[in-house]
This record gives C-alpha cells, sequence and structure tokens, in this order.
C-alpha cells in the first residue's frame, strides 16, 4: 500500500478559505432585528448578555432606545447563535477585587446556562477593559476566549484566547467593513478570521437600521467562507490541533467531538469524531 504524499489539516471544517463571525453585547431589544435579518442571510452571531439586567416579567420586552430583553425570549431568539458572558452588571472589571469579577462571571454564566440549556464558555469584557489580573482569574474559572475591543489582522487563532482582538468595530471606515471583506475575499490566496463587533444600540441611536444591511450582507453567501459563532472557531481550532495523523501516514484518528476535515493528496476527506480512518485510496494500492 502507497501512502499519501502530503496529508494537511485546513483551517476550517469543509476546507473553506475563510471564516466570518460576529459579536454583540449587551442583550438590548435590538438584537431581535440583528437575528432575524442574519438567519435570513445565514450569517452566524454571538451575543454577549448581562444576565442581571435582563427584565424577569415573562413577557416579551417592548422596544426602546436601551431596552433589555426579558430573560424569557433568550432561548428562542438566539436559537441557532451563540449566547456569551458579558458579566452579570456590566461593571469595569479592573475595578474590582477578585471575588467581585468572580461573582460577576459566574453569576452570569449560570443565569445564561439555565436560560439557553448549555454550557456557556465565550465571554466579552464589559467596557473592553481588563487588566491581567482580571486575565488570570478568568482562565482559572474555565473561560475559552474572552473578545476584547482592540483590532489586529490577522486576529485568529489569538496570542491569548482571553485578550481575542477583533477584525474591526462594525461602524469602522477608511475602508469600510463592506470593503474591507471584499478585499479580503477577492484575494484567493489569503485565508483567515473575519470577525466584527458592535452594539445593536448603535443603529437606533444613529437611526441608521440600513446599516444592518449595508455593513452585513455583503459578508453573506459566500460557498467558501465558513459562518461560524465565536466558539465554533475555539472548538474546531482545537480540535483540528488534536488530530492524529500516524507516521506512516496511513491512518488518522480524531479523538474529539467534531469532525475534522483533511486534505489527502488535495482531496478532502472527513474525520468523524472518536473515529480511525484509513488515508489509502484505491488509487494508491
Amino acid at each position: 500500500m502507497k501512502a499519501p504524499r502530503r496529508i494537511e489539516i485546513p483551517s476550517f471544517p469543509k476546507s473553506k478559505r475563510l471564516a466570518v463571525t460576529t459579536s454583540f453585547d449587551d442583550g438590548h431589544t435590538h438584537d431581535r432585528r440583528i437575528v432575524e435579518a442574519f438567519n435570513e442571510w445565514g450569517l452566524r452571531g454571538t451575543f454577549n448578555l448581562n444576565s442581571g439586567l435582563l427584565r424577569r416579567e415573562g413577557t416579551h420586552s417592548p422596544d426602546g432606545a436601551r431596552s433589555y430583553l426579558d430573560a424569557s425570549e433568550v432561548a428562542d431568539l438566539y436559537r441557532g447563535h451563540e449566547v456569551a458572558i458579558h458579566s452579570a452588571t456590566h461593571p469595569h472589571l479592573p475595578r474590582l477585587d477578585a471575588s467581585q469579577i468572580a461573582l460577576e462571571v459566574l453569576e452570569d454564566r449560570k443565569a445564561l446556562e439555565d436560560l439557553v440549556g448549555y454550557p456557556v464558555r465565550g465571554m466579552a469584557y464589559p467596557y473592553g477593559t481588563y487588566d491581567q489580573r482580571t486575565i488570570d482569574l478568568l482562565r482559572s474559572l474555565g473561560i475559552v476566549y474572552c473578545r476584547t475591543c482592540e483590532n489586529a489582522e490577522p486576529c485568529f487563532p489569538p496570542k491569548d484566547n482571553l485578550t481575542w482582538p477583533t477584525t474591526a468595530h462594525q461602524y469602522a471606515t477608511e475602508p469600510s467593513v463592506p470593503e474591507r471583506f471584499q478585499h479580503l475575499y477577492d484575494n484567493s490566496r489569503r485565508g483567515g478570521v473575519f470577525f466584527i463587533w458592535g452594539h445593536g444600540f448603535e443603529f437606533h441611536d444613529r437611526n441608521d437600521w440600513e446599516a444592518l444591511e449595508r455593513i452585513y450582507r455583503p459578508l453573506s453567501g459566500k460557498p467558501d467562507v465558513w459562518y461560524c459563532t465565536n466558539i465554533e472557531l475555539f472548538d474546531y481550532e482545537d480540535a483540528r490541533k488534536r488530530l492524529v495523523i500516524a507516521a506512516n501516514r496511513q491512518t488518522a484518528f480524531n479523538p474529539s467531538g467534531l469532525a475534522v476535515t483533511i486534505l489527502v493528496d488535495g482531496v478532502v476527506m472527513e474525520i468523524p469524531p472518536g473515529a480511525t480512518r484509513s488515508l489509502i485510496s484505491s488509487e494508491n494500492t
């Protein structure tokens, strides 16, 4: 049997060239319009909520300039997207002692998990403020990633998961978000993650809901782009790093819980979770 000449592990599932992900903060009623549009366009969002500020009336919150959602809306509204931590009450975390930081994060996490029914593992810093003490504490609490308000190119994988920068804020200019994306997409030799963040209230406060379509729709509908949530990026990166290719290049073992894509002499192949697969094709025997 003849082993493949080369086995590669692409960055994204199905060997997609790029990944697009987004992040929105606070959990205001404006998220309803964002989710509705994203569901129509095939985009995925991560929504960082302050559980201590959500209404608890058991009915949908009325729309308002900075009106928070009711807790009863969360599970249905964000289904198919990711709910993540933003602290319970949105303080500047570096101004708190360690016990208060832990309470803000863990209480938010537990409350959100009660609402959505799955482990909540990601986070965005309230106000974008953090320090090394905060980072170290969050790491000890098992937070997988924490998004900052900083920008970097490339933005993924970050040097530290708990200081994760984005590509740009949604209202970035010179160039705008659609222009940045098109420049990246048009270069067929480039890959990577395109990561945009913002708040729903920005569209409301600027009386600019047209911007939702202007900014985000041009990112959608590309067949070679993986549209994912923030946590999906980190989970897949972890899974692909754990994949074991035999030294003789005849088999691959996937110890993770996710299917992982490989390229076997340029041919796409999926290794199911927990499976060992032969990499020898009939053409190589």
